[in-house]
């Protein structure tokens, strides 16, 4: 843009910005303009477009609030703006102001004034510009896929434009079916086509401009259907599930028709091509093609024939010489689905009112219809929903109240609110069941809706995890919070804090599994609601924007991918790696991506990720890269395993995209992609026993276990059956034989007994799944594949004797249900106990059958539990059950209940609803719920066996909680816990110690002893192996500059860790005051920039300091504030840092070898860090035979605060700090119980030796990071040195001393130079040894002064008064000599630079 282009822009914005106000009558309209300035310079947001799009905030006020019955009104001058109102109230209105232009200036002019006033006015003109897109100035990247196997994304591509415009849509053209997507700004994905008849190895696309600049951009990609692998029908063999048939009945939801196609696959590279045409009139389709297994590079693929259309003609086709060639037809097949029933029934409410004594705040109704004849069972849930608001699924028996499933009566009872404003409410069900509900009491509130969000935050907890807090401002009605589109509703249980004017809701919102928060609602008791939507105001006073955390990340800044190893054989075996890699951008450093395995094991379901298969990132300091631990299955398929790589919910890159040096390889003899399947299956029927054999097969990976469900056709009794090796009669995990038997009484009625549900798992956790009522992986895994022609194989027919088949069509009847509140063993804990008779005196009641007992409040929320039997006669049985109510349930509203499932020996079952048993005069409601807060721990965050860092999300957390922690071989609780992070809704403790094994943790409030039930933690354990020959760890260096090797950030410890005593807080006032620091029990914890016992110092930041190039020193420099150029040799105070010596010390502390160093090495890594490498030669100087020991330097400098990881430990490193890491190699001791001790010097100088005081200090840090600190303080300035008390020590966690070594090594100590050495002792080791010492630069509250102890102050710096010291100077006979040094200080004064910088150089000689 031209310098004059560029002053009219600058005109503009300030124009823009500029608020007129006009005075009348005391009364003034305020205009203010809210949007960024980069709101008034735009371009198109699409290629196919000429006008940029404007959106601007603009706030209207009037600075007296009250105007009567007055208000205000707004309008415009120009018909291209749309004027939307946002917030409004009589006083003042936020608009969201919209306008569309042509290249050029626009300007506009709003107007706002009272509508009954208008002399009260004022307007504000706003100046925008469109600029058009010059297409010289694009440039783009391209991301290919590189076709290695299935593809997860479904794209070929992706596109990214490098430059200022921010392109939300791009037009394009294409004649060879390639397809351009938008997703983020600037960023298209390229997919294809179908290629039934455009087969070819690449695909095209031109992105189209038009305006000043008309031009397209060609751009080429390649095909996802493209492969090396030539398959016909003669190199392949097509089998189909069912063999030969033309009629197929689905016996499964879900469960189509398979087939299977064997190839002998010469590579492991690439994937074979296949396609599938549906040819029925209606167009062609393209069916997913799996890997099956693989065995001697024998390669079976399977597929699904949907028949969504019957009947249907399918041709399957392959790629053959460039070619699609055909390789197997299906001619007219017609599939029969499984559907969910619909009724077609009258449906009758009636009603029971509420306000009195057994329904205070809620009223009840109650749906009830006949199914009538129904011509098949139906095991699917039903989907309830009340208005449209609330909504429940719930299973058989829930609404059964007697019959069968081919003739049953349905009546099922609920509450809402005894207060609405409609007086009607719809009640729908997914099966056709649709009626109206009218209201008990109809109201018109006198109080409008008028909700107040107060404040709106989120705060960032782990893996995308956010806790969100709510504050509203009360009114006479309460109100609720919905989120995801009332998916998750906040009710009394998440309310934190409540007054008089306000409530506070606070819960834990998972952003990734829910793909972001988007808008939410606040609704009121009476279903009135308020939307908030993303990145809209909702205050304007105090001004306040709902936004969530939408970082856009770019998948183009991914980068420097790569394995520790590479190349594994995960034969019958699986392995665990590391994956590290970069992200060359800004990114919060809180929020650490995650890493996923998509291969056909990991990912067998595309449209569903497995949340618990995730695993996050961790920073490795050292590397300064991203790294994940994970495991790889056994028995994968073999050549690449794709992955990957997110960035938060709205950012991930798939490794189709990324080089081959970012691709991991593994290799493999067999691979296992299915679950274990049927074999063979016999049914076994005798008098009073029957079930099933099976003989179930998983010839690579091995059978796991099994679940089993079977129900009675007629009576929906339940029969539940978990199956392991343990249960084998024949064979091993590979092919083995089981069986399931069902035992009933002699009494009972024919019917079919179906297997409804099957779950099969082999020891990799692939599964074959099949069900009557649900859909898994669109049936292509089903452990029925090869029974498929036959829809009775899971259907067993029991006849019995007796009239009308043993069948007795008298359902069972309830003799007694009674129902009592008390409270748990922690008084906070609110028990429903049941205990009720139910009895068939015709038949008796059916064995190991259990009724399910309801509770139910307004809006459909429903809570169950199991009965179980307590003692059984011929025809009673007596049943208990016990449901604990969650917080909040019922408060402010009742609860009522229900009992439904019992099943009688004649086929029949019975339930009661609330209505019934209050019809039998039974206990059916409860009212006035009160609400008992309790502790909770709902769920934690993941942890690995290296411990360390663990969330815990609940409720009722506060400051006084402390987590007790049980370790799997610990008798009783063995640790407590600290919280360092502590919500409401969540807590971190930080000192999870290692273990592989599950451990428990529990919540108590050491303020009032109140506890949380105990809560399971199941570690993930990763073991990495070096010792595998047969893969190649890719992270080595060949590099002797480079011996840091990565590590895990978490690593075992090999001794006890050191933690610092309590301390007293220090300062006046203590800690610094309450701006500054918090004393705590471990001393003052001091609130940044502050730093330091007391927090009275502050860090300052300086330049980065020069490189030395010749030894691993550092020199920190603070310069004159009047001249602070970088050449600038006026310095104030200067430190140096260096590293002196190696001392081997004998058991005594005494010197028996001692190591000076004198040359490095020296190796740039980037512009803040640098690395140097020595050697020396230990062992016995006498010995012939020395072990070279080398000794590695990082020297990393921060410019901002960072929190990094070492020895299993947070250290917060400050800005413009040094941090040096140490590494020593192996180390030939001269005895086993010495140690080794590394010296480092720190020194101070002041330019200025006149009037100065210095002060050193060496104790324990009190902040809470159990390290050493060392002190050197000049007047109001020092240097500051950290040294931690751990080490790595041979790859463990280890404790070290840190030692002033002043006294033993003669270090300089005057009023203005001050010097100390620190010895690092290290214990015995033998392999290496990683240390991590910092520094920085600090200015203090506080100068030294004489009164300071151990301070060293010149002459005149005394105790005394300045009248005092006068007097005495006066009276004083050397009242000439004063004068002298004074006169030769002014001297030297002038030379003061020139002479501290050789000082400086001097004392670096001596100490080397």
């Amino acid at each position: 843009m031209k310098l004059f282009e560029k002053i009219q822009v600058l005109i503009l914005i300030f124009v823009s910005n500029y608020y007129f106000i006009k005075f009348s009558n005391c009364q003034i309209i305020n205009i203010y303009d809210l949007s960024n300035n980069n709101s008034y310079i735009k371009h198109p947001q699409s290629t196919n477009s000429y006008a940029c799009k404007f959106e601007v905030y603009l706030l209207f006020n009037v600075s007296q609030q009250d105007i009567g019955n007055d208000h205000l009104e707004l309008f415009y001058n120009d018909p291209i703006v749309t004027l939307l109102d946002v917030l409004v109230s009589n006083s003042s209105i936020l608009s969201l102001m919209s306008l569309q232009g042509d290249p050029g200036y626009i300007g506009v002019q709003v107007f706002s004034r009272f509508s009954l006033n208008h002399s009260i006015n004022n307007s504000i003109s706003l100046n925008f510009i469109c600029q058009a897109i010059d297409y010289t100035k694009l440039d783009y990247k391209l991301m290919v896929n590189n076709r290695f196997k299935r593809s997860t994304s479904n794209y070929g591509g992706y596109l990214q434009f490098t430059s200022e415009y921010p392109l939300g849509q791009l037009e394009y053209s294409s004649n060879t079916s390639g397809v351009l997507s938008n997703t983020i700004e600037n960023t298209a994905n390229l997919a294809g086509g179908s290629l039934m008849y455009n087969f070819r190895d690449n695909l095209s696309v031109s992105v189209n401009f038009v305006g000043i600049y008309n031009n397209s951009i060609y751009i080429e990609y390649p095909s996802l259907y493209y492969t090396n692998i030539d398959v016909n029908s003669n190199n392949s063999i097509v089998t189909m599930y069912p063999n030969q048939v033309t009629q197929y009945n689905e016996f499964g939801f879900g469960c189509p028709p398979l087939f299977t196609i064997t190839i002998n696959r010469t590579t492991d590279e690439y994937q074979p091509y296949f396609y599938v045409s549906l040819i029925n009139g209606l167009g062609t389709g393209n069916i997913q093609i799996y890997p099956l297994y693989e065995i001697n590079k024998m390669a079976t693929y399977i597929g699904m024939f949907d028949g969504a259309v019957t009947p249907s003609y399918y041709t399957l086709f392959s790629q053959s010489d460039n070619s699609l060639t055909e390789i197997y037809k299906v001619e007219n097949l017609t599939v029969t689905k499984l559907k969910k029933q619909s009724f077609s029934t009258v449906v009758i409410a009636t009603y029971l009112h509420g306000n009195n004594e057994t329904l205070y705040n809620s009223s009840m109704y109650t749906i009830s219809f006949n199914s009538g004849i129904l011509k098949q069972v139906d095991f699917f849930p039903t989907v309830y929903r009340f208005q449209s608001s609330s909504s429940v699924i719930l299973n058989w028996p829930f609404g059964f109240e007697s019959g069968q499933n081919f003739n049953f009566n349905f009546k099922s009872s609920h509450l809402q609110n005894l207060f609405s404003i409609n007086s009607i409410s719809s009640f729908t069900t997914d099966k056709n069941i649709s009626t109206t509900v009218q209201s008990d009491i109809k109201i018109t509130p006198q109080e409008p809706f008028n909700v107040q969000l107060l404040n709106f935050e989120l705060f960032y907890l782990f893996n995308d995890n956010y806790l969100l807090r709510f504050k509203i401002k009360k009114s006479s009605f309460d109100y609720f919070i919905a989120l995801k589109g009332f998916s998750n509703i906040l009710r009394y249980e998440s309310i934190v804090e409540e007054d008089n004017e306000v409530v506070v809701f606070e819960t834990v919102f998972d952003f990734f599994k829910n793909y972001g928060l988007g808008n939410f609602y606040i609704f009121d008791s009476l279903n009135r609601m308020k939307s908030y939507l993303v990145n809209n105001y909702y205050s304007t006073d105090p001004l306040a924007k709902y936004s969530e955390p939408s970082e856009n990340l770019n998948n183009f800044l991914i980068e420097n991918v790569s394995f520790k190893y590479n190349y594994i054989d995960v034969t019958n075996k699986s392995a665990t790696n590391v994956i590290y890699f970069n992200y060359n951008g800004t990114i919060d450093p809180n929020r650490l991506p995650y890493f996923y395995l998509t291969d056909t094991v990991s990912y067998s379901d595309i449209s569903n990720i497995q949340y618990d298969s995730i695993r996050y990132a961790i920073w490795n300091s050292t590397l300064l890269k991203y790294q994940v631990e994970f495991t790889i299955p056994a028995n994968i398929q073999p050549g690449s395993v794709p992955y990957l790589i997110i960035l938060n919910y709205r950012s991930k890159l798939s490794s189709e995209f990324l080089p081959l040096s970012a691709q991991l390889f593994v290799t493999s003899e067999n691979y296992d992609g299915y679950g274990p399947i049927f074999s063979n299956i016999e049914k076994v029927n005798s008098t009073n026993e029957f079930g099933w054999k099976f003989t179930i097969d998983d010839p690579i990976n091995g059978f796991d276990y099994a679940d089993i469900i079977v129900r009675g056709e007629m009576d929906s009794s339940t029969y539940k059956f978990h199956l392991t090796t343990q249960n084998l009669t024949r064979g091993d995990k590979f092919n083995g034989d089981y069986q399931i038997n069902i035992t009933i009484s002699s009494r009972c009625a024919s019917q079919n007994y179906i297997i409804t549900q099957v779950k099969l798992y082999d020891t990799q956790g692939n599964a074959c799944r099949f069900s009557v009522s649900e859909s898994f992986s669109g049936g292509i895994r089903n452990p029925f594949i090869n029974y498929l022609s036959d829809s009775k194989i899971n259907k067993l027919y029991k006849k019995c004797s007796g009239e009308n088949d043993g069948i007795d069509s008298s359902p069972p009847i309830l003799n007694w249900f009674n129902a009592v509140k008390k409270v748990g063993t922690n008084n906070d804990d609110q028990i429903i106990s049941f205990d009720f008779q139910a009895a068939d005196n015709e038949s008796g009641l059916k064995d190991k059958q259990y009724p399910i007992v309801y509770i139910q409040t307004i809006d459909l929320q429903v809570i169950q539990g199991v009965a179980q039997i307590q003692n059984k006669t011929k025809t009673t049985v007596n049943y208990t059950c016990e449901i604990e109510l969650p917080t909040g349930f019922g408060y402010k509203s009742d609860i009522i209940f229900s009992v439904y499932g019992f099943i009688n020996n004649g086929g029949y079952y019975s339930g009661f609803s609330s209505d019934a048993l209050n019809n039998l005069s039974f206990k059916y409601s409860m009212t006035q719920i009160g609400i008992l807060r309790k502790i909770e721990i709902i769920r934690v965050s993941q942890i690995t066996s290296s411990g360390g860092k663990l969330w815990i999300v609940g409720r009722g957390l506060n400051l006084s909680i402390r987590i007790n922690i049980k370790y799997n071989r610990d008798s009783n609780f063995t640790q407590i816990s600290i919280p360092t992070t502590v919500y409401s809704s969540a807590i971190l403790i930080e000192d999870i110690k290692p273990t592989d094994e599950p451990f428990i943790i529990q919540a108590f409030d050491q303020s009032n002893n109140k506890k949380s039930k105990i809560f399971n933690v199941l570690p993930l354990t990763f073991k990495l192996s070096s010792d595998d020959s047969t893969s190649i760890d890719s992270s080595s260096s060949s590099s002797s500059s480079s011996s840091l090797t990565p590590t895990p950030t978490l690593l075992p410890p090999l001794s006890p860790i050191p933690t610092n005593k309590p301390q007293t807080c220090l300062g006046e006032p203590v800690c610094g005051g309450s701006k500054q620091g918090i004393c705590s029990s471990s001393g003052c914890i001091c609130y940044p920039p502050w730093i330091g016992n007391d927090c009275n110092s502050q860090v300052i930041i300086i330049p980065q300091p020069s490189t030395n190039t010749s030894q691993p020193s550092t020199e920190l420099p603070i310069i004159d504030n009047n001249n602070q150029t970088s050449n600038s040799t006026n310095y104030l105070f200067k430190s140096l840092i260096s590293i002196v010596s190696l001392r081997e010390l004998d058991f005594n502390s005494n010197q028996v070898n001692l190591y000076t160093f004198d040359k490095w090495i020296y190796t740039p890594i980037n512009n803040i860090k640098s690395q140097y490498f020595t050697s020396i030669q230990s062992g016995d100087p006498k010995s012939t035979n020395p072990l070279t020991t080398n000794i590695t330097v990082t020297l990393e400098w921060f410019n901002q605060t960072k929190i990094i990881q070492f020895a299993n430990s947070n250290i917060t490193m400050n800005p413009s700090s040094i941090k040096y890491t140490i590494e020593i190699t192996e180390y030939k001791f001269l005895n086993q119980l010495n140690s080794l001790q590394l010296v480092m010097s720190a020194l101070f100088e002041s330019s200025n030796s006149k009037d100065t005081c210095s002060l050193k200090e060496f104790g324990d840090t009190s902040d809470g990071d159990n390290s050493n600190f060392f002190k050197i303080q000049i007047d109001d300035h020092s240097l500051y040195g950290r040294f931690i008390k751990r080490a790595i020590i041979d790859s463990k966690v280890s404790s070290i001393e840190n030692q002033l070594l002043d006294s033993k090594m003669n270090s300089i100590q005057t009023s203005s130079i001050s010097q100390s050495f620190i010895g690092i002792t290290i214990p015995n080791y033998k392999q290496s040894i990683i240390i991590d010492p910092d520094f920085s630069v600090l200015v203090d509250s506080k100068p030294v002064s004489n009164n300071d102890n151990n301070s060293i102050c010149t002459s005149n710096k005394s105790k005394l008064t300045s009248a005092q010291l006068a007097g005495i100077i006066i009276g004083s006979v050397a009242f000439a000599a004063v004068v002298i040094v004074s006169i030769v200080y002014l001297v030297v004064k002038n030379r003061k630079s020139d002479l501290f910088l050789r000082n400086v150089q001097s004392k670096l000689q001596k100490m080397n």
